[in-house]
Formats: structure tokens, sequence, C-alpha cells
């Protein structure tokens, strides 16, 4: 089941986070796992790793917890993506043991054509407009991808946080 909650974060938080994310962080290339060709199709996107700073991985993880009405048991720490929207780069996100994922879009343009798209035996299926401070739960085995995009160099931002194990909270 896919949930999303808008609105995320409260208001200030979110510019906060959003300004800290586009402009402070150090990004790093990141390739898709098991692939030893480096170009733009095997190119995930620019990816800070959400352990080098505890204290924003805990405003996530927090707001998370409260959002979407869960305990996070278990975790592994996702990151803060930029990525280029040139085309489609379908993936699953099991190989940390992640049975679930929460994204969040943090900055970008908002547009249907901007948004995460889910697969449903190879086709496209579901698809989820951008909208900055959006936040999408939904299973690490979904096939998803960002949704590629016919306007040059268009960029985004988001960031994921990967769960091993939760709880649902009454």
């Amino acid at each position: 089941m896919i949930e999303i909650v808008n609105d995320f974060f409260e208001k200030d938080m979110f510019e906060k986070i959003k300004h800290h994310c586009t402009t402070k962080l150090n990004f790093e290339p990141q390739y898709f796992v098991g692939t030893t060709e480096r170009n733009k199709y095997t190119h995930y996107g620019d990816r800070y790793f959400l352990e080098d700073d505890l204290e924003l991985f805990k405003q996530f993880s927090d707001t998370i917890e409260k959002k979407f009405k869960i305990k996070i048991i278990d975790h592994e720490y996702g990151g803060v993506d930029r990525r280029s929207l040139d085309h489609f780069k379908p993936h699953v996100d099991t190989e940390f043991g992640a049975v679930r994922n929460v994204m969040v879009m943090l900055s970008g343009p908002s547009a249907v054509s901007n948004g995460t798209v889910f697969y449903t035996e190879g086709e496209l299926d579901i698809h989820v407009g951008f909208r900055e401070n959006r936040a999408i739960f939904f299973p690490s085995n979904y096939v998803h991808s960002a949704h590629a995009n016919n306007v040059p160099n268009l960029k985004r931002f988001s960031a994921t946080v990967f769960i091993k194990k939760y709880e649902k909270v009454l």
C-alpha cells in the first residue's frame, strides 16, 4: 500500500531543511548496486548520506513516525538525492533489507511529470506528482522510478529513509 502525506514537515522546519539540503550538503555520485559501467543509465543520482548528519536524520525519522503513525525499530539511514530527470530508472530498494521506504520531496517544480511512478508487471501503473514537502510511504519491493521529463537539465531533491522493521502505532 502506498500512503501519501502532504505538508510532511511544519512550514518553518521544511524551509530550513530544504535550504540546508539544497545548499549545504556535499553530494557523491551513486550508481545502481551491482553495476560496473559508469554512464548516465547506471547513474542513480548524487547522494548525501544521512548517516553523516544524525541531527538531520532524526528530524526525518521523528516526523516519519509522527506522520505515518509508526515506530521505527530498525532502519538504513538512506540519504538526500539530487537527480536529473532525463530518463526513467526503475528499481527496487530491498538490497539493504528494507521493507518500507519513505521518500520526502524537498525541492523541484511541482508537476505530474516530475514525480515518482510505480510499476505493476513491468508497466507504469501509479503516478504520484511532485510537490515540495510531500512524503510517500511505500513497500521497498515496489518497482519505482523518478518520472522522466523532457525539460533540459531539470533536477529535483528528495530524501529517502529505508525502514527494515517497524510497528504501527495506534
